[in-house]
């Protein structure tokens, strides 16, 4: 099986576990909301488009586009920031819906910028290094 393919379906494959948890957190939001007695969160309601938006749509323009996967150690951490805030959405969701407020919910939104962004350093230093080698000692 050439490289070509096999990149294709590890992101096919990325793409439909994507769309998984984003099906998993809206039927999660959907039952908490029945059972809400009434009280609706908006963090709750949409936290399944957060893996959706950031995670399957990425995926999929790759696999329309016919462009190769990111390198594995910045799609990861982008993974686990765009886990981060779906957890933390989550969370926020729940407490609204009991009715109070924690302070320390800010971890998950800064959390996840810094995973993001490392994700991103680690791409960029990837790409300059790959462009920069020249086979020169």
């Amino acid at each position: 099986m050439s490289t070509s393919n096999r990149n294709k379906k590890a992101e096919i494959r990325r793409l439909f576990i994507g769309l998984i948890i984003s099906t998993l957190c809206a039927a999660f939001g959907g039952i908490y909301e029945i059972f809400g007695h009434g009280v609706y969160s908006g963090y709750m309601i949409y936290a399944f488009m957060l893996p959706l938006i950031l995670c399957v749509i990425p995926s999929a323009l790759r696999l329309l586009m016919d462009k190769p996967a990111l390198p594995e150690i910045p799609r990861n951490l982008w993974n686990y920031a765009v886990a981060t805030l779906t957890v933390g959405c989550i969370l926020k969701g729940v407490l609204e819906i009991y009715g109070t407020t924690n302070r320390h919910l800010i971890v998950y939104p800064i959390l996840a910028g810094i995973l993001a962004l490392a994700g991103a350093f680690v791409f960029f230093v990837r790409i300059c290094y790959d462009h920069n080698d020249t086979g020169v000692v």
